[in-house]
């Protein structure tokens, strides 16, 4: 393979941008072949627009043979199925985050495009923030020391009423799959993991606060790691004025970026020999300074290049079907532990989460997604393709 041929599954807002993105790229490496969506205007329109085939059905874009991997751009139900019929056609596959809205299908998408030996990668674009790859290359580095702490706040995702009123999926159990944890948070949430680490447990509370909607839109958790170092969340879209907050604290100090700036408080002395050996009273020494940023933004199309790249060459991907996997179970954890007042084990009991869904969606459910079908429809694909629902 000389270049990749790119089929976009989903023509909505971020499938379009990601369609232009590619075809201004110009690339050597890539380009865009095909696109496609349930909603035949959507995808005709697209179609015209980039020059390219469309179709009104994702499952027909990949019996095409005019692509070697797919974006899946679809609402969250339907990226499983169409990434496992993907990978058993031998195409590679991109998604969009989440990756699934529970662990069981996501495993089984990662299990299958490891069998099939195809690429899995998940759209984390802001990895691709040059303040988020210089806080990881620090900590990476050993400049904060041995991490005890991690922070994420994350209520800069302020939406109101009416963007949950904009489409019949938004909002809902059955269309959508969940709130703040699964729509907007994913990006926060990979962002923590990717720098600090998977926690081995997690205690959260969720709520739903001014907001008419089915799911959650507020979320506090607790992440326990072991060794003393634990880890605290909060989201939502209900608060403004909102900030995004990353902070890493370690024995030799702490990292903290906001607004694309970075912040580094060094320790004169580490905390571990400080606090054995100092015998006066007050605090270490300790210097602020910020930290200079360098680099382009890759974000979308940046994902797009490394992809095609490890398809050609190897290189490595910005974030792998194993790192999404890990945002979900995150995900699913504080799900679990919120609405089941529990602590919560990872990774989590991918039954226990399908079940926590249906109730979830039996008691709040008020029919709004159903119009959609999005949940049982892609379920229904999901199990004739493997033969069962993953759990």
């Amino acid at each position: 393979m000389k270049k990749v041929r790119f089929g976009i599954i989903g023509c909505g807002g971020i499938g379009r941008h990601h369609a232009r993105q590619i075809v201004d790229a110009k690339s050597r490496d890539f380009s865009l072949t095909a696109v496609a969506d349930v909603h035949a205007e959507s995808a005709e329109a697209l179609g015209g627009e980039v020059g390219v085939e469309w179709f009104d059905d994702g499952y027909r874009l990949i019996d095409s043979d005019l692509v070697d991997a797919v974006i899946v751009a679809t609402p969250h139900y339907e990226h499983p199925p169409l990434a496992i019929y993907a990978a058993r056609h031998g195409l590679h596959v991109l998604t969009e985050k989440p990756v699934a809205v529970t662990v069981g299908p996501a495993r089984a998408m990662v299990s299958e495009c490891a069998k099939r030996r195809v690429a899995m990668g998940v759209v984390f674009h802001q990895r691709n923030r040059p303040v988020m790859r210089k806080m990881k290359q620090m900590v990476e580095a050993g400049r904060v020391g041995e991490i005890f702490r991690v922070q994420m706040i994350c209520s800069n995702w302020y939406r109101r009423q009416s963007y949950y009123d904009s489409g019949a999926w938004r909002g809902t159990w059955d269309g959508e799959g969940g709130g703040i944890m699964l729509n907007q948070a994913p990006h926060s949430l990979d962002l923590l993991l990717w720098i600090a680490g998977v926690p081995k447990r997690v205690i959260a509370t969720v709520d739903t606060r001014i907001h008419k909607i089915e799911v959650e839109n507020t979320v506090n958790a607790i992440l326990e790691y072991g060794r003393g170092k634990t880890g605290y969340i909060y989201a939502t879209t209900a608060e403004s004025p909102g900030m995004e907050q990353l902070m890493v604290c370690g024995d030799k100090g702490t990292l903290v970026a906001e607004n694309d700036k970075l912040r580094f408080a060094r320790l004169a002395v580490p905390l571990s020999r400080d606090i054995m050996s100092a015998r006066a009273g007050g605090m270490p020494r300790c210097d602020w300074k910020e930290v200079p940023i360098t680099g382009k933004d890759g974000r979308h199309i940046g994902v797009i290049r490394a992809f095609a790249a490890y398809v050609l060459r190897g290189k490595p991907l910005v974030a792998t079907g194993k790192d999404g996997l890990n945002e979900l179970e995150l995900s699913n954890a504080i799900y679990i532990s919120g609405y089941k007042d529990k602590p919560v084990d990872l990774p989590v009991d991918a039954a226990e989460m399908e079940r926590l869904l249906n109730a979830l969606s039996r008691k709040h459910a008020k029919g709004k997604g159903k119009s959609q079908n999005f949940r049982k429809k892609a379920n229904a694909r999901l199990k004739k393709i493997l033969g069962k629902f993953p759990t």
